[in-house]
């Protein structure tokens, strides 16, 4: 038989006291970093805006070269949106005319998310490569939010980077 001081070696768990010491610091410690991590959303939000705006214009390139015909991207600054497009012509559409017509294929769309605007790109509202991968202008492509702005740099050579 066991005595009382025995088994209270052996047993296991938290006191009372532990836990709500330990509920206590984990709440003070979130009450510190949730202001943090909301002031820290909208300077994600426009890089990563930022980031989908150059992996488009990548894609356009890249897409321009393989299939051998003229790609544009189109971007529409009131909706906040960009489309990239084959335009070659396909489906009855007119070839080269910087419009999505016929069933001129779709590289790829994006929309800015909420709070994030597009501003009116300095190379106009359409970029263009050609079949070797050369834009049609260089210049600069920006997003803003509360965060701060972020801009995407075309050189004339088609290379595009975040600046």
């Amino acid at each position: 038989m066991t005595t009382r001081s025995q088994a209270s070696r052996f047993s296991k768990g938290f006191t009372l006291v532990e836990l709500m010491v330990t509920i206590g610091i984990v709440a003070i410690l979130s009450v510190m970093a949730i202001p943090n991590f909301i002031s820290w959303l909208p300077k994600t939000q426009t890089g990563s805006a930022a980031r989908e705006i150059l992996t488009t214009i990548q894609l356009a390139k890249i897409a321009a070269v393989k299939e051998s015909a003229n790609v544009v991207v189109h971007f529409t600054v009131a909706s906040g949106e960009l489309l990239a497009f084959v335009d070659d012509g396909a489906g009855g559409g007119m070839a080269d005319d910087r419009v999505r017509n016929g069933s001129e294929r779709l590289v790829r769309k994006y929309t800015m998310p909420p709070g994030v605007t597009l501003a009116l790109p300095s190379l106009g509202t359409d970029l263009e490569f050609t079949n070797r991968g050369l834009p049609n202008a260089g210049g600069d492509v920006s997003v803003s939010s509360s965060g701060g702005t972020k801009t995407i740099r075309v050189m004339p050579s088609g290379h595009a980077r975040i600046m």
